[in-house]
């Protein structure tokens, strides 16, 4: 036997306490009436008709009642049941944009600084639907597959940095394409799934195929919701201070300032393609919650069932023993039972 609620028994130490008390209180009436009486002889007068035995009778009913409730709101659990429980939600891929130029600080603090708060802010908003991770640059990486443990796609986000990359550049295409493999075949369950394809880049794409990845987004019931991250005025982008010194950034070879900017076309078109939505990334992240409200509004499917052990409820039991006896202490009463005369 367990108790769910366990903390509940330290209650139990108070029904030595309330005894005590009750003690206490029927001494000082007892003396009270003695007194009214005028004295312990003449007591007799007044309490003639009660009986004792019945009374602690009725205090003991009343004890038994309270450590009765006392165990029942501690949840005493005995025997198991299993059960299958079925998961159902929205199957949502993150790709996130990990180049370089995502380092801009034309979003305070970061591109990337401000990407990763509304993916955190998207994953605690979306609980029940399984989420992977992508990050991609020069090489699209899956971070975290497909998961209902959200604290373990977080960790991956946090470890998250552009300095990590070791191919520049961005290849958007090539990240799509791994996002679609990470959903798997449409009907791999025999059930039509609930995709979602979020991004969260400055839409630059050094590599292109675009149009390429759209047929295959369409074959795979895939939307696409696209977060550009970034200002279309652009900013410099910074660079490894421990290499060229603190406030450095990036020059091209002629030593030129290379600025970044927001690029809105390829995410325009991949939302309107696959029939998602496209927002500018904003400081008050109100993009995150219209996306939270659209994937909330998509059709769940379900995907995956299993066997969940419980214990078997029995505070019935003392809830009961505590009703019968307080349905006892009130029918009980405290006078003597009068002899017939013979």
């Amino acid at each position: 036997m367990r108790f769910a609620q366990p903390e509940v028994l330290w209650l139990l130490l108070a029904l030595p306490v309330i005894a005590l008390a009750g003690w206490y209180s029927a001494s000082r009436k007892r003396r009270a009436l003695a007194r009214f009486a005028g004295g312990v002889e003449a007591l007799g007068r007044f309490t003639g008709d009660i009986s004792k035995h019945r009374r602690a009778a009725k205090g003991l009913l009343l004890q038994v009642a309270l450590l009765a409730l006392l165990l029942a709101a501690a949840r005493p659990q005995w025997g198991t049941l299993v059960d299958e429980v079925q998961y159902s939600g929205v199957d949502v891929v993150i790709l996130l944009d990990t180049s370089l130029s995502m380092a801009a600080e034309d979003l305070a603090p970061s591109r990337l600084e401000l990407a990763r708060d509304e993916i955190g802010t998207l994953l605690d908003s979306v609980a029940g639907n399984r989420v992977a991770l992508i990050t991609f640059a020069g090489v699209p990486t899956l971070a975290c597959p497909l998961t209902v443990d959200h604290g373990a796609v977080k960790l991956f986000l946090d470890a998250v940095e552009p300095e990590v990359v070791q191919v520049p550049g961005t290849a958007l295409a090539e990240a799509i394409l791994l996002g679609i493999d990470v959903f798997g075949e449409p009907d791999e369950l025999g059930v039509d799934r609930s995709r979602a394809l979020v991004l969260f880049t400055d839409g630059e794409d050094h590599e292109g195929g675009i149009d390429d990845v759209l047929p295959k987004l369409a074959d795979a019931g895939v939307v696409v919701h696209a977060i550009g991250v970034g200002t279309t005025r652009g900013a410099p982008i910074p660079v490894d201070p421990s290499a060229t010194g603190l406030g450095a950034y990036k020059k091209d070879a002629e030593g030129r300032l290379v600025t970044t900017r927001l690029d809105e076309t390829v995410l325009q078109q991949l939302a309107l393609e696959t029939g998602g939505h496209y927002h500018g990334a904003t400081l008050g992240a109100r993009e995150v919650d219209e996306l939270i409200r659209t994937i909330g509004e998509m059709n769940e499917s379900e995907f995956g069932a299993s066997l969940r052990t419980r214990y078997r409820e029995r505070y019935q039991i003392p809830l009961t023993i505590a009703l019968i006896a307080l349905v006892a202490e009130t029918l009980l009463g405290d006078r003597r039972r009068k002899r017939k005369a013979a």
